[in-house]
């Protein structure tokens, strides 16, 4: 517990888990390997959630913070020391890159910001993008499959590449899946988004409610796991499809508000890691 807590509130967990599902992609698109958009995305996602985490992190009222903000909190200047060499050390890469590339990035950095910073202008405020409604886990699983899946493509290849069949099956089996593993945050987070005023899948629809819709999307997400199957002929490739879709099923299902902070994380960003990991063997072998 004393490694995974500082692994985990640092936010350097999940820039592994989503490095490594950038690898997974190069593995099934059997892409030429580029080290610099790996390193990238875990520079910009250590980045971008240590950001999330600490903006304005004085003002969330102390009954609505979790033991990720008090931890990250008690530490938010050697967060931000870290995140600005991530930051230095990202520009150095930025060579690696042609202008077109830098580009494509663009929509996922706005996104990316705009869940936390209030852009959206109304009659009564500015809203961030996770403050319109039952939205917060579609712009999550948007932006991670966008980043991990279309960056690599449109790096070896071109942005046209995305729109290809098989890319477009991946890009969406990936959203799926990414999905379902996104909701169940949103259960966790129940009690404080409803006094935050925020209205997601869980708060709004209950939890049963928010929980098949989560297994409604591991579902659709097998379905293009399998067809994916059929084209390629890789009988690992549907065993691991249907092991990650197991223990999936049963961890949403199971799920219990009562877990801690760092369960949560290890048991759902844990699927990714799975979920990646599965990829890269059948990609292997």
């Amino acid at each position: 517990m004393r490694i995974l807590r500082p692994l985990v509130y640092s936010n350097l967990f999940v820039a592994i888990v989503l490095s490594l599902l950038t690898a997974a992609s190069y593995v099934r698109l059997n892409l030429d390997w580029e080290w610099p958009v790996i390193v990238s995305v875990f520079l910009g996602s250590y980045v971008l959630y240590s950001f999330h985490r600490l903006y304005k992190i004085d003002f969330i009222p102390v009954d609505q913070r979790g033991e990720r903000h008090s931890w990250i909190l008690n530490r938010a200047n050697i967060i931000k020391i870290t995140m600005s060499l991530s930051v230095f050390v990202a520009m150095l890469l930025l060579p690696n890159f042609d202008v077109d590339e830098i580009i494509w990035l663009v929509p996922a950095g706005i996104a990316s910001l705009g869940y936390t910073i209030p852009f959206i202008p109304t009659e009564k405020r500015w809203l961030r993008l996770r403050d319109v409604p039952l939205t917060k886990p579609l712009i999550i699983a948007l932006v991670v499959t966008y980043i991990t899946l279309c960056f690599p493509i449109f790096v070896n290849e071109n942005i046209e590449a995305i729109f290809l069949p098989k890319n477009l099956t991946l890009f969406f089996g990936r959203f799926l899946f990414l999905l379902a593993v996104t909701i169940p945050f949103e259960i966790r987070d129940s009690i404080t988004d409803n006094k935050a005023g925020l209205k997601t899948l869980a708060t709004e629809l209950g939890l049963k409610n928010a929980k098949r819709i989560a297994i409604s999307s591991l579902t659709g997400w097998l379905i293009i796991w399998a067809i994916q199957y059929i084209e390629s002929r890789d009988h690992w490739l549907l065993t691991a499809g249907i092991i990650v879709f197991i223990l999936a099923s049963i961890a949403i299902v199971k799920i219990d508000k009562a877990l801690s902070e760092l369960q949560y994380v290890m048991i759902f960003e844990g699927l990714i890691v799975l979920y990646s990991l599965g990829i890269i063997f059948t990609g292997l072998i």
